[in-house]
């Protein structure tokens, strides 16, 4: 019993580590449950910090992990995107879990996002996270410098207001729903590109689409079908509004967010694999615990015609 107490203690953060490491909720549950069986074997009395003794049994699980799915991902159909898990938006303190981060953290080879993370999420020393890496110490903090440049490189120069980013979420699957081009045209940047992991498992676009003509298309399109097949609640996952599909069976079947420069949209990020809606199946407790909403349709016809007359007076 003192066994699963000391371990209960230090889930979540155990699970932080896991998650971060390798962005799949299904993955960090299975560390988890294998770090655990690992831990029942240690004789505890010779564990000084049990923080620090678990923190590097789920590093180490979570990095050799990383770098099987990374070989793995090389022959993935379509786009792939890190699997969402619900929240609060009160929880998101750090920038780190936030979606766009981890879609970011993609951008690295398993060594550089392990190191990177275990150093400046975690605050691993550097001889720990050589041995969980299996290189020197010296080595190790190259591989950070060169995580840090690729990331400052790479990341974009924006940090939305989620309450803002709520609304433009709300304004721009009212347009979606309308059908409205006008409306869409305002809401995305010339360059916006539309992403959609579907995983081989389900219908998705297979390539990234570029360009706002080509979006709005898609957009139209695929609202269609999602009317017809879906429906569709509000929430929060990952740092970021969502909107969220539930089949006719009950099932999700996407989870969808937008990314934002200065005011307007330039990413739509839809994530289908069925595998990576685990953390949504129970919509019923989710809804109960306000993981999820239904929409306001009063205030979404209101954003429409406030949008309308705005339009119309310029």
């Amino acid at each position: 019993m003192e066994n699963l107490l000391s371990f209960l203690e230090w889930k979540p953060y155990l699970f932080s580590i896991a998650y971060r490491i390798t962005g799949s909720y299904a993955d960090a549950e299975d560390i988890l449950q294998e770090s655990y069986l690992k831990w029942l074997s240690v004789n505890h009395t010779k564990v000084e910090n049990p923080k620090s003794y678990l923190g590097s049994i789920v590093a180490r699980l979570a990095f050799d992990l990383l770098k099987k799915a990374s070989r793995k991902r090389e022959t993935y159909i379509g786009p792939y995107l890190p699997e969402p898990i619900p929240e609060f938006t009160s929880s998101i303190d750090d920038e780190k879990i936030n979606f766009a981060f981890l879609v970011l953290l993609e951008t690295l080879n398993p060594f550089e996002r392990a190191v990177f993370l275990l150093r400046e999420s975690f605050d691993f020393d550097f001889e720990l996270i050589s041995k969980i890496i299996g290189k020197t110490p010296g080595y190790t903090r190259k591989i950070l410098s060169r995580a840090k440049q690729a990331l400052k490189e790479r990341r974009k120069k924006f940090d939305p207001d989620p309450k803002h980013q709520e609304k433009l979420l709300m304004e721009f699957s009212l347009a979606c729903i309308k059908q409205d081009t006008n409306a869409l045209s305002q809401l995305l940047k010339e360059d916006v590109i539309a992403y959609s992991d579907g995983g081989g498992k389900v219908h998705a676009a297979r390539i990234p689409i570029p360009g706002i003509i080509r979006v709005i298309t898609f957009l139209k399109q695929t609202t269609k079908k999602v009317i017809n097949s879906s429906t569709v609640y509000f929430g929060y996952a990952n740092g970021s509004p969502i909107t969220i599909g539930y089949g006719k069976d009950g099932f999700p079947n996407f989870v969808q967010f937008i990314m934002i420069e200065g005011n307007k949209i330039s990413e739509i990020l839809t994530i289908a694999n069925p595998d990576k809606l685990k953390g949504f199946q129970n919509k019923d407790q989710l809804r109960k615990l306000g993981y999820i909403r239904k929409p306001n349709y009063f205030h979404l016809v209101y954003l429409w015609i406030k949008n309308k007359i705005l339009n119309f007076s310029k």
